[in-house]
């Protein structure tokens, strides 16, 4: 399902541009036409130095990102992609899709058409999971891999959040954020909100969103059945995780990290699911310097 011109996809750029702005984060969209499969993908770029794809979670949206991109751009390159389905790529119904193969399609055609060999991949949530299949598969396409909070589905019981919102409010838009996702509602500006709302709004989103959710959890994919693989897991690897992330506890990443050659698990205490939004400053410490320094 192409994305076709709308006063909703208007108002979604405008919410884009505002968030942004509110970061002082000066970025490039870019429209990539994916071969494999074929479909026209959005990924903002900003900042100069090595490339780092950033993948972002659930049904949202690249510019979530903003504090992280915002705090990462002079020492790194940035191109934080909208997965399909989400922001401003094409809309997906995943009934028929299958989930792995796709993620790992969907990534590497990203890479191909920007030109670039090797990345580092940052992932949240269901982009973790993307991330991490995607590492498993073509190692030799990922420098370092960073999973910030909990992949999706890392434990024996998902925790899966709602189906999309029938008719998305602000006040609908906050509830989500202050139930699942941040530990301190004062640290979320406006912005990002009127961010989630648009994107919430965008047609086909919702579909995209709740058909790859049904999937996801009826093929029994996620991360924790993920778990026999990771001694194979090649990229140097860490887990950030907040203490309260609502979708599973810090021990699942620690587990993880102790199942996997090169991996480290670093816990942020106040902050939950979105953690670059509650600790911005120490979580883009943590990545910084493991990207460049290897810290």
């Amino acid at each position: 399902m192409a994305v076709v011109p709308s006063p909703e996809i208007d108002a979604f750029k405008i919410a884009q541009q505002q968030l942004l702005n509110r970061y002082a984060v000066s970025a490039q969209s870019r429209f990539i036409k994916l071969r494999n499969p074929a479909l026209t993908a959005h990924a903002l770029e900003a900042g100069r130095g090595e490339p780092v794809l950033m993948l972002h979670g659930g049904g949202n949206f690249s510019c979530q990102f903003a504090p992280l991109i915002a705090a990462l751009q002079q020492d790194v390159q940035v191109f934080a992609l909208d997965r399909p389905g989400c922001g401003l790529t094409d809309k997906v119904d995943y009934r028929d899709i299958v989930l792995r193969q796709h993620a790992i399609d969907v990534v590497t055609s990203v890479l191909d058409e920007l030109g670039l060999p090797r990345a580092h991949i940052v992932g949240h949530s269901m982009g973790g999971w993307w991330a991490l299949v995607f590492a498993l598969a073509k190692p030799e396409r990922v420098n370092k891999l960073v999973l910030v909070g909990e992949p999706a589905w890392s434990g024996p019981t998902a925790h899966p959040p709602p189906p999309a919102a029938t008719n998305p409010t602000l006040q609908s838009v906050r509830a989500g954020y202050s139930a699942r996702l941040v530990t301190d509602m004062r640290r979320v500006p406006e912005e990002m909100f009127e961010a989630s709302l648009a994107a919430n709004r965008l047609p086909g989103a919702a579909l995209s969103w709740d058909t790859l959710i049904t999937k996801f959890l009826a093929d029994r994919v996620g991360t924790y059945h993920l778990r026999p693989e990771l001694k194979n897991l090649k990229p140097e690897t860490r887990f950030i995780w907040g203490n309260e992330d609502k979708f599973g506890p810090p021990s699942l990443g620690q587990e993880m990290a102790a199942m996997t050659p090169r991996a480290r698990c670093e816990v942020l205490s106040d902050a939950g699911h979105l953690i670059w939004v509650d600790q911005p400053e120490r979580c883009a410490q943590l990545i910084r310097g493991f990207l460049t320094n290897g810290a």
